[in-house]
């Protein structure tokens, strides 16, 4: 569990997070604007869309230590490149190299690799995995922003690329396998009356057919769909600090409390819905967050950048949802025998539709006058997806089947 949280940390996080700090000095050197360098994101979300169908079979098949070595190399080496490029096309040409690698540190994968070594409590591992890289982005940003100060970009680039190496390729050595039994070894948490109910669901593999005609897929396709816009709300806090007339610094202040309630949320978002079953802790946890759409749209009438700084750090919640929350509710609806194909199909057609998430957000606060407009859709689209939660509860995969 550590391993894997070190090593999506180090090469997700970096990769993706940490790299938009890198995103205004890489476009000055290429000569060309930070929007048109924006779609290193576009190439690196569709890649991982036409991988992570594909994550499952190879994960299942080849060695995985060798796997995430391979992969945690392909992204520290790019990082290192990169300070080098002189061409546009060669940064988009390296995001297609890091969304293939970084395609095995996704929320499909984790939640598979975590689902095998977990017989129980794999809602926790799977919040504290993501705690773990939440605790990584928050150390390295401020530090990231202190090294291009001082030293430069390229030299930080290639510090965070040596952190990344440093981290991700001794985790992928020593600690990551497919399943304890490749190890002669048991989940955690392993009992033998629920190891024979999972062979007996586990026998045969899934088909595309059986699948497909599942209400259960389908149900939870629209969910994590729905999921992808409220989620990347962290990343517009800054737009939304300055349109409301905050403070310059607000809108930083609103990302770090959401990183901090990041940290703690993952494990207790995964703990309870271990704990009192994934649908019923999911309706309670998304209450809270049309609570702080609510609280939000207070701050921004209200002009209180304190209570906007607040509420930032309790709509965290709904980032959780879209690993920790999704990965449980995912694990519970589809069971063992067809979560790791289902899932990875509908996270690589939810990686395409979230690739324009943040430009259609942007289009309504540019279109309806401000983030008010926002907050209520993100507030509607957060009542849908409480309804098909509680809709899906009573349509799990197998109960479909019978």
């Amino acid at each position: 569990m550590c391993c894997i949280g070190l090593i999506s940390a180090a090469c997700l996080g970096s990769s993706m997070v940490l790299m938009g700090s890198f995103l205004a000095p890489l476009s000055q050197a290429l000569h060309t604007q930070v929007s048109t360098l924006s779609y290193y994101y576009t190439v690196l979300v569709l890649t991982m869309a036409v991988m992570t169908p594909n994550v499952p079979k190879i994960l299942a098949k080849v060695n995985n230590r060798l796997l995430y070595v391979i992969a945690s190399l392909a992204v520290a080496i790019s990082l290192i490149l990169m300070p080098h490029f002189t061409s546009i096309w060669l940064f988009f040409i390296i995001a297609i190299i890091i969304g293939i690698a970084i395609s095995f540190m996704s929320f499909t994968p984790v939640g598979i690799l975590l689902d095998n070594w977990f017989a129980e409590k794999a809602g926790f591992a799977v919040g504290l995995c993501w705690a773990i890289t939440s605790v990584f982005q928050g150390i390295m940003s401020p530090i990231l922003s202190v090294l291009i100060e001082k030293v430069g970009w390229q030299s930080s680039l290639t510090i965070l690329a040596v952190i990344v190496a440093i981290l991700s390729v001794p985790c992928a050595l020593f600690g990551v396998n497919f399943s304890p039994e490749k190890e002669g070894r048991k989940p955690y948490g392993f009992n033998e009356k629920t190891a024979q109910n999972d062979a007996a669901e586990t026998v045969k593999p899934i088909s595309n057919h059986e699948l497909f005609k599942s209400a259960t897929f389908w149900i939870l396709l629209v969910i994590v769909i729905l999921l992808q816009f409220p989620a990347v709300l962290n990343q517009m806090f800054p737009t939304y600090a300055v349109s409301a007339g905050f403070d310059g610094a607000a809108g930083g202040f609103m990302v770090t409390s959401a990183m901090l309630f990041d940290i703690f949320l993952n494990p207790l978002v995964g703990s309870t819905c271990d704990k009192y079953g994934a649908e019923k802790a999911s309706l309670a946890w998304l209450l809270l967050a049309v609570i702080s759409y609510a609280l939000l749209i207070i701050a921004t009438n209200t002009r209180s950048a304190g209570l906007a700084i607040f509420s930032a750090g309790i709509n965290d919640v709904f980032y959780v949802y879209l690993g920790t929350g999704i990965t449980t509710i995912a694990t519970a609806a589809l069971g063992r025998r067809a979560f790791a194909k289902g899932f990875s199909y509908i996270n690589s057609i939810a990686f395409l539709i979230g690739a324009f998430a943040m430009p259609v957000n942007n289009l309504i606060a540019e279109k309806m006058g401000g983030f008010v407009a926002v907050y209520v859709f993100f507030a509607i689209i957060t009542i849908v997806i409480m309804a098909l939660v509680a809709v899906i509860a009573k349509n799990h995969f197998d109960q479909s089947r019978s």
